[in-house]
């Protein structure tokens, strides 16, 4: 210890930058900060770690070796020992030994204390780089996953709203259809049962399961426009018109005009229903409306609309308004 206090407190800067562990600017800080009195008193000097003051010293300390056995070889040969060549072997081999340990330290140090950094830049710090880039993957994907659940969550409500719809369309479908069904079935049966009947009550009754069926068809056709479903809904609405087409002889005078433009709002959603399906929703409920109403009686300045009997497949006829007197 003694030895490199008194190398670091007597010694220039040329013989202090001799060794690898003190750069100039150090050399020039230890001359400022002098007396250096112990290895803790070595802190004051910015830069020089204990690493470097033990390697400082391991290195006085080999150097004082190497010349102590350059000046003890001479002094052993002027001995008159009984036994100089075995002393000094064996001293040489202490010395070989204390040189190998020294190397051996120096090497170990300079494998700690440079690689110690590189492994730390080469491989701690990636690996330290990469774990975090992996944990924010890991958190963005957890945070994607979440707004994909999320999203999914909401469109199966969607989804469940939009099905709970369709089936209370279809319900109310099939409702309709289960009525015309049991319409059909009454009707035959009256028109079976009425044959004996008077020509009068028959052709009424008929009249009203007529119309009640005309009722039935367009309510249906106009959930069918709430499908979009077009086909279906001309079907029933041309299947309505021809029964009321047929009623137009043998309805009652007061009914006649009504049904007339029960006839022709028909005609007017049947030619609009695919091209303008807002519109002909319009008219098959201004139809559907007047006929629940019971055709009511028309006042006498309402325009009275000329019926065609049948449609032209390229064409629906207009309607030719005639003032009622």
């Amino acid at each position: 210890m003694k030895d490199i206090l008194e190398f670091l407190n007597t010694s220039s800067v040329e013989e202090l930058t001799k060794y690898p562990q003190i750069s100039a600017e150090m050399a020039e800080v230890i001359i400022a900060a002098r007396p250096i009195n112990d290895r803790e008193d070595s802190k004051r000097v910015k830069g020089f770690s204990f690493k470097k003051f033990d390697a400082l010293k391991a290195a006085l300390e080999s150097e004082i070796a190497a010349a102590y056995a350059q000046t003890d070889e001479p002094v052993a040969e002027a001995k008159t020992d009984p036994e100089p060549e075995v002393k000094k072997a064996s001293i040489g081999k202490i010395l070989f030994r204390i040189l190998i340990a020294l190397l051996i330290l120096g090497a170990i140090f300079s494998l700690v204390y440079f690689g110690v950094p590189w492994f730390k830049e080469k491989v701690l710090n990636p690996l330290q780089s990469n774990t975090e880039r992996v944990s924010a993957l890991t958190s963005q994907q957890a945070a994607d996953m979440e707004k994909l659940s999320s999203d999914l969550k909401t469109l199966q409500e969607r989804v469940a709203t939009l099905e709970a719809r369709a089936d209370s369309i279809d319900q109310s479908i099939q409702t309709h259809s289960e009525a015309l069904v049991k319409l059909d079935e009454l009707q035959a049966a009256l028109q079976t049962s009425l044959d004996s009947h008077k020509l009068e009550i028959s052709s009424q009754v008929a009249e009203q399961l007529t119309l009640t069926r005309a009722i039935e068809l367009l309510g249906r056709s106009r959930l069918y426009m709430s499908q979009s479903n077009f086909g279906l809904a001309k079907s029933d609405a041309a299947s309505a018109r021809d029964l009321l087409f047929g009623l137009l002889s043998t309805i009652a005078a007061d009914q006649s005009n009504a049904l007339k433009i029960v006839i022709n709002r028909l005609d007017l959603a049947l030619s609009n229903m695919e091209s303008y399906p807002v519109i002909a929703v319009y008219d098959l409920d201004m139809a559907w409306r007047l006929l629940v109403d019971g055709l009511p009686n028309v006042p006498a300045m309402v325009i009275t609309p000329v019926i065609a009997e049948t449609l032209s497949p390229t064409a629906i006829p207009q309607a030719t308004p005639t003032v009622t007197p």
